[in-house]
């Protein structure tokens, strides 16, 4: 299908101003916590953002720093990005998560060895599985600073550990005078990371710039939809008009005698709450109300609004039964792919390719598309939850201005842009032995490509800013270009991203999965709805007040 085509299919909006216009929803009336002034982020230490030069020309530009390049194709003779080997002969040690299978070890990986040739350096890594990252990662901040690895990734930010801006302040060097301003011109392939990661990520603190963020899209949640069964059933392109006309479309596509339910989510997530909750306007995790205060998602009325909205559909049998036996995003994926239900709610990017992927290899195959966001209210402004922009961060430790320049130089190295040759070396490796060229020039990779390239975790040390390029899935680049139009004029960003919070790192998580627990019971009818309220006090008191304090106190200075 053509973009007007597709566009038809995701929305049917206003002019863009009118869409950033109806970007915020309106505070509610009274919320607990501290009245502090609310502070932007200081900027001066951060680079100047400029876009690769040397970038190959994409099928689909980018409308700006929010947006990405897309690619149909990967981009034929690719461009040599960075001149001189980045090293000087010595070696390099980098702790980061291993998120794949183990690659091939250095003496047997001959890609590995091409990368550090061209470095000029013995890149190595500290590899640990992602089950045990966190408490090693904690190991080695307590150990001796002469036991550092030369880099450090800390995936998700401040979540990674607890007191990690003392850690960096005591062990971390300050990269300010190499990369703030123009200064980062002589790391073009660092400046080339968007504004929005580097801030979202808390790059700077305590007046230092210890961070580089490995940037991830914008757009967070989507509601797919089977286009097979919703262009038949429903119609091609129609967009519900407000929350009750989306269950009457559930309960229009809800086939249990078929095997087949409108819906269905996964442990959790609470029946993918979050994507409902932006529905009815809640806020994106928190948000300033007209006084100053911070305001938590689950404090407002608009949240449990959407509660008793998810309640309601699954009290009508709309989700599949399975969905509190499917342990993760995986296998719920796996049977939405394969028919068991029309509509999902999954990650923009990555979700949403591997679901599609999924779907082409069935016979006929099946294509997914998102629906496009509509407000719980006929007539309300429709919103989107904007994600982090980010993935991890990368941190160097204290060493003479000398090696922390050098390091600098093999990050950029590592951060050349999409269809260059390092890019096409560290992602597919060595040609006619991890990859082969198809008919239209993409890299393909060996039944040794995965080890000797992929599962080597450069692109969890830094990478250049994400591009959209999945060249097994027919119009994904489009389709994903087309989508980022629609979804960031209408998003709605968190504004507590990047600032820091003793309580959260120490006790954030636990919070958040008690109450997600003890919402799912509420959901699911195990317990009333009138149980909501004791929930918020609980969160309150067991830390989200302290929570709310001392991300008021960063927020304010």
């Amino acid at each position: 299908m053509d973009r007007r085509q597709f566009l038809q299919q995701v929305v049917s909006v206003g002019s863009a101003a009118a869409l950033l216009a109806a970007c915020a929803p309106a505070p509610p009336a009274s919320s607990p916590g501290t009245v502090a002034p609310v502070a932007k982020p200081a900027t001066s230490l951060l680079p100047t953002y400029r876009p690769a030069a040397l970038r190959p020309q994409p099928d689909f530009p980018s409308q700006g720093p929010l947006y990405e390049d897309g690619y149909v194709n990967y981009p034929q003779s690719p461009i040599k990005a960075v001149s001189q080997p980045p090293g000087t002969g010595s070696s390099v040690t980098a702790f980061v998560p291993q998120l794949q299978p183990p690659p091939t070890a250095l003496d047997s990986n001959p890609a590995w060895q091409e990368v550090n040739r061209q470095l000029h350096s013995t890149f190595n890594f500290v590899l640990t599985p992602f089950t045990d990252y966190t408490t090693k990662l904690a190991t080695i901040m307590a150990g001796s600073a002469s036991d550092l690895p030369d880099v450090l990734s800390f995936y998700g930010g401040y979540a990674a550990a607890s007191h990690i801006p003392t850690f960096l302040d005591q062990s971390m060097a300050d990269l300010a005078p190499c990369l703030a301003g123009d200064a980062a011109n002589d790391y073009p392939n660092l400046a080339a990371i968007p504004t929005f990661a580097w801030k979202n990520a808390g790059s700077v603190y305590n007046r230092h710039l210890y961070l580089i963020p490995l940037e991830r899209y914008l757009p967070g949640t989507l509601l797919l939809k089977n286009t097979t069964i919703w262009d038949q059933e429903i119609g091609s392109g129609y967009v519900p008009k407000d929350a009750e006309d989306l269950k009457r479309i559930l309960q229009q596509l809800n086939r249990p005698d078929e095997d087949r339910w409108a819906t269905g989510s996964y442990q959790g997530v609470a029946f993918d709450i979050v994507y409902y909750a932006s529905m009815f306007g809640a806020p994106n995790k928190w948000r300033v109300d007209s006084d100053g205060k911070l305001v938590k998602d689950l404090e407002a009325p608009e949240f449990k609004a959407a509660v008793g909205y998810v309640r309601g559909l699954v009290g009508a049998g709309l989700f599949h039964p399975n969905t509190l036996q499917y342990a993760g995003i995986t296998q719920a994926s796996t049977d939405f792919a394969a028919g068991k239900w029309a509509v999902y709610v999954n990650g923009f990017g990555l979700g949403w390719a591997q679901v599609w992927r999924q779907g082409l290899h069935r016979k006929p195959p099946v294509n997914f598309l998102p629906v496009a966001p509509f407000a719980a209210r006929a007539g309300d402004p429709p919103a989107h939850y904007l994600g982090a922009g980010f993935q991890s961060t990368t941190a160097i430790k204290k060493a003479s201005p000398d090696r922390i320049k050098e390091i600098l130089r093999i990050l950029d190295w590592l951060a050349a842009p999409f269809g260059s040759q390092e890019d096409l070396l560290l992602t597919a490796g060595i040609k006619d032995v991890d990859y082969k060229l198809d008919y239209h020039g993409n890299p393909v990779l060996t039944d040794r490509g995965n080890a000797d390239a992929n599962n080597v975790p450069w692109k969890y040390t830094m990478q250049h800013p994400q591009v959209m390029y999945i060249a097994d899935i027919p119009g994904y680049a489009q389709a994903a270009h087309d989508a980022e139009q629609v979804l960031i004029p209408l998003g709605v960003s968190d504004p507590t991203l990047g600032y820091y919070s003793a309580t959260m790192g120490s006790q954030g998580t636990v919070l958040q999965k008690r109450f997600m627990d003890d919402l799912t019971e509420i959901i699911s009818g195990q317990r009333p709805l009138s149980d909501y309220d004791q929930l918020v006090r609980d969160w309150q008191d067991g830390g989200g007040n302290q929570i709310r304090a001392e991300l008021q106190q960063a927020m304010s200075g």
